[in-house]
């Protein structure tokens, strides 16, 4: 596009733009818009990039030169002290808007390469205490920006939720925070760089880990279009991605925070370690991307061939969330299901429903089991959809597969739940016996088994609603025998926020994780399929009611990733592990 253009490109995409439903600023939106042409927003981010550095260098010269010899050092150093404080947190609170701006929708992927420098410049040079302190300041602001959702959800007895949450989240980057001032060394810049990218990665994962894990907004999903970077998370999982950002954040930081020490020595930059750490930051990224380009190559052909394929339906209600539940509405809910199925032409593979598009349990009303039975025998196909069963006095968050002669041919009920939105944590329960009587309803109880559907055009697997999130459990599926996998959510409950976006962003690396196509079935949206290089096509628009169709592909293979699992992050934590206890190694030593 010429830049003469540029102007009414702009004035055409601003109110089109989703990010208008999250941020009612213009300027965000004329941004977010621009991040979508790659050639416009790298020239003005470069632009952008040499003003504020030149901008830089003349305000440090302008202090050393000018005011150092007007003022007193002493007094100069020590108003700096003073302020000190002050301006680690407001670079705490930048960082995290803009580690927010990255993640979808705004999808200004670009900043996230530079988007943690402002955070790990604060944590430079302070203690443990104000490490957790800065760390915890930046979490809240970031996870505030992309967990808003949750006090939506229903108002006013998720605001409390939605507090504890934020709080919850934000304590891992205290964390972060408080592990970085103890091994990150200032003067070693290949222990600054790599030390707190092991760390970061740890923290991640951590993130990912109990029924209270919850690893939404993970640095690598600022990249979730960059195709060739993905690609090596069939690797090392999503985390590998967030690594090879980080590292180059910590590197620029380390730059930046070299040019600020005084005073100011340029063979700083020039010693054997800078050297290292160039030619280890140039090769990590350059073989990362050349991997990409190699692994695309590799699988575009083997996509486009399509020996063996499935044709399915998505078939998206959008049900209005306040009727959704009403046992007088379900008959119209269902209708909308059945006419929009009914528009098919010819007879798919497989029709996919959203999650609970049935919200009454078949097994207590068989007039409605038998309902739905006949409808999938008049259609003359396979049928998976979700519905809220109760069965032996329990309740379960279900997905079934009916077959073509009406009969149920398998299920799955969800195993990892929402803690506090399906179920209450054991643990909660005993140590605050009173959450029985604040969250209403009753428990979803857990499945155990990850089921592998059996479909005479292939075997599939179907993970619910924010189980995609879960890089580790979604393998297991794929390690079982699963050849495409299906996600079925209802992300209606979120409004038009971020969630949606970020849910559906989110599937693009399970994709490449393990080299399988998905097809995901929203209720109110995203709805669509990602191919095995992660590529979404046929895609939804949120709060729409229609359908979509297209053929998916059989995984015919299995990657280091499915085979092996998370061991990239493993290896992360025992590097941590290590960092952190070298600093007791060499106070032994020392006393010995």
């Amino acid at each position: 596009m010429r830049t003469g253009h540029l102007k009414s490109f702009c004035l055409l995409r601003i109110w089109s733009s989703p990010a208008r439903n999250c941020c009612p600023l213009l300027v965000f939106r004329i941004y977010g818009n621009l991040s979508q042409n790659p050639a416009i927003f790298t020239k003005i981010t470069l632009y952008v990039i040499f003003f504020l550095t030149f901008l830089i260098l003349c305000t440090k010269i302008v202090l050393r030169d000018s005011v150092m010899e007007l003022l007193d050092r002493e007094e100069v150093s020590n108003f700096l002290k003073r302020k000190n404080g002050i301006y680690s947190c407001f670079l705490c609170i930048v960082s995290g808007g803009l580690f927010a701006l990255c993640q979808p929708p705004f999808n200004l992927g670009h900043l996230s390469w530079f988007c943690l420098v402002p955070f790990l410049i604060g944590l430079n040079g302070k203690k443990a205490k104000q490490g957790f302190v800065y760390g915890f300041i930046m979490g809240a602001v970031y996870f505030l920006c992309i967990l808003y959702f949750v006090f939506i959800v229903q108002p006013p007895l998720t605001i409390t939720g939605a507090i504890l949450l934020i709080i919850y989240q934000a304590l891992y980057l205290a964390l972060f925070g408080l592990l970085f001032s103890i091994i990150a060394g200032r003067d070693s810049c290949l222990q600054f760089v790599f030390s707190s990218a092991f760390l970061w990665v740890s923290i991640e994962y951590l993130r990912s880990l109990g029924v209270m894990g919850f690893p939404w907004g993970l640095l690598a999903y600022t990249q979730w279009k960059n195709l060739t970077l993905i690609q090596i998370a069939e690797i090392t999982g999503v985390y590998g991605v967030s690594f090879v950002v980080f590292v180059f954040n910590a590197a620029v930081a380390y730059i930046i925070l070299q040019y600020l020490r005084k005073p100011f020595d340029y063979r700083r930059f020039s010693t054997p370690e800078m050297a290292v750490l160039s030619v280890l930051l140039i090769g990590i990224i350059t073989s990362v991307f050349f991997y990409g380009m190699r692994a695309i190559s590799r699988y575009e052909p083997l996509i486009k061939e399509r020996e063996k394929e499935i044709d399915i339906a998505i078939v998206q209600g959008n049900i209005d969330q306040s009727k959704k539940w009403d046992p007088h509405y379900l008959g119209e809910s269902l209708g909308v299901f059945m006419g929009l199925t009914g528009e098919l032409k010819g007879t798919p593979d497989l029709i996919i429903w959203p999650e609970t598009a049935i919200t009454v349990s078949l097994n207590e009303n068989p007039f409605l089991r038998d309902s739905i039975s006949g409808f999938a025998r008049s259609i003359h196909t396979y049928l998976i959809t979700g519905v809220q069963e109760y069965e032996d006095g329990r309740y379960y968050n279900r997905a079934i597969l009916i077959s073509p002669a009406g009969e149920i041919s398998g299920k799955y009920d969800k195993i990892h739940l929402v803690p506090f939105g399906e179920a209450t944590p054991a643990f909660f329960k005993w140590i605050f016996p009173f959450l029985k009587k604040v969250i209403p309803g009753e428990d979803i109880s857990s499945g155990s088994v990850r089921t592998v559907f059996e479909h005479p055009s292939g075997k599939f697997s179907c993970c619910i609603c924010f189980e995609s999130i879960f890089p580790g459990e979604i393998r297991l599926f794929i390690k079982r025998g699963a050849q495409f996998l299906v996600n079925i959510t209802n992300d209606a409950w979120f409004g038009k926020t971020n969630a949606p976006y970020h849910h559906f962003a989110i599937n693009v690396f399970r994709a490449v994780e393990n080299r399988i196509e998905i097809a995901r079935a929203a209720n109110s949206g995203i709805s669509g399929y990602i191919d095995k290089l992660g590529r979404p096509r046929y895609y939804t628009r949120i709060f729409t009611r229609g359908l979509i169709r297209s053929n998916l592909s059989l995984r015919n293979g299995t990657t280091i990733y499915t085979r092996f699992g998370d061991i990239f992050s493993y290896a992360c934590l025992v590097a941590t592990a290590l960092l952190m206890s070298l600093p007791f190694l060499k106070a032994i030593s020392q006393k010995s």
